[in-house]
């Protein structure tokens, strides 16, 4: 489909534009997702709950949402927790979107943004008490580099939370090549960190099944992003059952 976005930029300014994608995707994804959230991500409310108790943080801590897109599962964290939030996305049409998206989640919510990338994050050593990263670290040519770059942000105790996709099978040559050869597990501990536990959580996929059968179901649009997911629905439907869902914890060593 030659009018598919060609980067990240291009993606989130479809996102931005597509009726689709902003209210009807969410609503798929989780009825529950209150509407400021906009996600493009498939991680239901439920997840972002257990996401929130995950990472530990009280009132007034530091959470760094890492390659935060549009802002929406971030900021909901952060309200939930009463935490103060640090977004970063290589993209800066995400991260403006993001900034604009704050005023969304009540006035007394400490959020800023600012582009940087999944292994440079401009962020000082050790400032926070947490970092999550939802359904992006596969995303990274490189993960070592990543890895490094979390224990570098994340304070001596500090806890991460990531969500992500892994092969079944490792090197399925029939899953997208990003998940094929990836062990998120295996890659923390290599890195350091310590208390690592991946649990698959089959839930969270089926919201995303329902989400692409939805798009394909849709009626005849002109609406960019409804084209951008069938186009994805129609791709990766056929390898959903050889890829597993996962939510990965970790803390990074005293």
């Amino acid at each position: 489909m030659s009018d598919l976005p060609d980067t990240f930029d291009d993606a989130f300014s479809v996102v931005e534009q597509s009726e689709w994608l902003r209210k009807v995707f969410p609503s798929v994804v989780d009825a529950e997702l209150p509407g400021e959230v906009e996600p493009f991500s498939f991680v239901p409310a439920a997840g972002l709950a257990e996401v929130a108790a995950a990472v530990r943080v009280g009132p007034g801590g530091l959470l760094v949402d890492l390659a935060c897109g549009r802002g929406g599962p971030g900021l909901w964290v952060a309200r939930r927790l009463g935490a103060r939030l640090r977004g970063v996305d290589a993209s800066p049409v995400a991260v403006a979107a993001a900034t604009r998206r704050r005023a969304l989640f009540g006035p007394g919510l400490d959020a800023r943004f600012a582009v940087g990338d999944l292994a440079g994050t401009g962020l000082d050593d050790g400032v926070a008490d947490a970092v999550v990263c939802v359904d992006a670290f596969q995303f990274s040519e490189d993960h070592d580099p990543v890895v490094r770059e979390l224990r570098r942000v994340l304070r001596p105790g500090g806890r991460l939370a990531l969500t992500c996709w892994e092969s079944r099978d490792l090197g399925d040559s029939a899953v997208p090549a990003r998940f094929a050869g990836l062990r998120c597990g295996e890659l923390l501990r290599r890195g350091g960190l310590a208390d690592v536990e991946v649990v698959e959580r089959p839930g969270w996929e089926q919201r995303r099944r329902a989400a692409y059968e939805a798009a394909l179901a849709a009626g005849p649009s002109d609406d960019a992003g409804l084209a951008l997911m069938r186009e994805e629905a129609r791709s990766a439907l056929g390898s959903l059952p050889r890829l597993r869902r996962v939510l990965v914890t970790a803390t990074n060593p005293a």
